[in-house]
């Protein structure tokens, strides 16, 4: 049996077609659940507890006169009248029990307590007409509130993508290693949206002091928990369960957001798990900073934790720890346990991340500064446009705003315990116009990491491109030439108990260092 692959003539005319994307953009909306679309694992009983009902300040949304298990009924009038007499009086609890209520945007107000109990839940509205914001659950410039209670909601997210390009979900690991088929493979799966999409399951904008705890955020169409310019932030014993083959559904986007604790979560999804952006197209414009993450379980089919893609504006001070990254029952497997870029000006600085175990990630780690400079391109509009299968318009802004601004620097990462990967940890600062930026005092520390047991595509290039002005993405260098670290473009890199473990008789070096000073 060989255990490398080469590529034939054919092989390597198609690799000239990498970057064509096999986004569907025509047909109706496919609303069939298949198979392995949502995780087999999901330990619930460890993030879920039941609550009682609360006594004091409650008020039940029945009494405004929604009706629990009725598809054809739109409870939003009746659950925003009571939230509207609970903030009136003070705010307290709005009780959702008793049953699964139809609805469309619920706008919460502050010092508002949404109550959704075990076995209860709201679920969006299935034509994904009508809904008075971009979101099932909507809250803006408010202060002091809590999202809670056990029970579930629901975005139906399943329903607002177009039939993938493959008839069925692929379940088993290809018996090579190749970026470029991987990639194939995992888009060909994916629901692109359909214009019926309605938005994000949960978005809070410009609001303070809030806290996510003990609920299910289920089948997200788009974004599933979306926090834009928010500060004091709590995310504890929160389950994401989404359909695994609904694009663009990350798990919890935090934009311009501060002074955040996430932890002891579980989160399955499509697209990132837990990302950081901070982008002017987003209505962006300050720096983010102060985010602790730690004790969470992540599935997905993209990135587990990343810090990008859309970044103008600075993020820092972020630590990471004691989690846990991997891919259940789906091929591909995840895209990247660990992703760090900056591409769109922004400052990249004083990340700390240790004690991760990864289970079938590709990449562990992909360091990347680049200059995509998405912000001269696009604006709030028409950022979004890709998604639909739409081209973006420009923006308005001068293209050199945020033109070779970029900087990573003040990035550690430490116990990194990794299986089944398929490229090397990967490090790319980048050189254009005549001028290199490097990613700068990296300290990479304790790390095991084994290949998963595949022959390997022997795919030897004279030299690797820099795509420095292209979406950042550790599938995009394809099969590098080296197994456990690939670095160009770097400055005061210290590496520490670095062990690797390669596929069988693989064909490529250990390290590969270019352009490090």
């Amino acid at each position: 049996m060989k255990t490398k692959a080469r590529r034939t003539p054919i092989d390597k005319l198609n690799t000239l077609l990498y970057g064509k994307d096999l986004r569907i953009t025509e047909g109706d909306a496919y609303t069939e659940e298949r198979e392995f679309d949502y995780t087999s694992y999901l330990p619930l009983d460890e993030y879920i507890s039941p609550q009682e009902l609360p006594k004091d300040k409650a008020y039940y949304i029945t009494d405004f006169g929604a009706v629990a298990n009725d598809t054809e009924i739109d409870n939003a009038p009746k659950i925003n009248a009571c939230i509207e007499e609970c903030a009136k009086n003070g705010g307290g609890y709005v009780v959702v029990s008793g049953g699964n209520y139809t609805t469309r945007t619920v706008i919460l107000k502050s010092n508002i307590i949404l109550f959704v109990e075990s076995g209860s839940s709201l679920v969006a509205e299935e034509s994904g007409e009508g809904y008075e914001k971009p979101a099932l659950i909507y809250a803006g410039n408010c202060e002091n509130i809590v999202l809670t209670g056990g029970g579930t909601i629901n975005g139906n997210g399943h329903l607002f993508g177009r039939k993938p390009l493959y008839d069925k979900n692929v379940t088993r690991p290809a018996n090579v290693i190749d970026v470029i088929e991987m990639r194939r493979v995992s888009r060909a799966q994916l629901r692109f949206a359909h214009p019926s999409k309605y938005g994000r399951l949960v978005l809070l904008e410009d609001s303070k002091n809030i806290c996510v705890k003990n609920i299910v955020f289920y089948d997200s169409a788009y974004w599933t928990l979306k926090l834009s310019r928010c500060d004091n932030v709590k995310i504890e014993n929160l389950v994401i369960n989404n359909n695994r083959h609904v694009a663009n559904t990350d798990g919890i986007d935090l934009l311009q957001t501060s002074n955040v604790d996430i932890k002891h979560c579980f989160l399955s999804c499509a697209d990132d798990g837990i990302v950081l952006k901070n982008a002017i197209w987003e209505g962006c414009s300050e720096a983010m900073q102060n985010i602790h993450i730690a004790d969470c379980e992540v599935i997905t089919r993209a990135n587990a934790f990343k810090i990008g893609t859309e970044t103008t504006h600075d993020v820092h001070d972020v630590f990471v720890e004691n989690c846990r990254f991997l891919m259940t029952d789906l091929y591909p497997e995840t895209v990247s346990g660990i992703s760090i870029e900056s591409a769109d000006g922004a400052k990249v600085y004083n990340i700390k991340i240790r004690d991760i175990e990864m289970e079938r990630c590709s990449c562990a780690v992909f360091l990347r500064l680049c200059n995509r400079n998405r912000a001269a391109e696009v604006d709030s509009n028409s950022a979004s446009a890709i998604e639909f299968g739409k081209m973006v318009k420009g923006s308005g802004i001068d293209k050199r705003t945020f033109d070779m601004k970029g900087e990573m620097f003040g990035i550690s990462i430490e116990n990194i315990n990794a299986t089944d990967i398929e490229l090397p940890v990967i490090i790319a600062g980048f050189r254009q116009r005549g001028k290199t930026k490097r990613i700068k005092n990296v300290e990479l520390r304790n790390f095991n990491l084994t290949y998963r047991n595949a022959k390997e595509v022997v795919d030897r290039r004279l030299f690797i491109p820099e795509y420095a002005d292209v979406y950042p993405e550790c599938w995009r260098f394809r099969n590098l030439p080296s197994y456990a670290i690939w670095a160009r473009h770097a400055e005061n890199l210290k590496i520490e108990n670095f062990n690797c473990t390669p596929a069988p008789n693989h064909w490529r070096k250990k390290y590969v260092f270019k352009d490090i000073i």
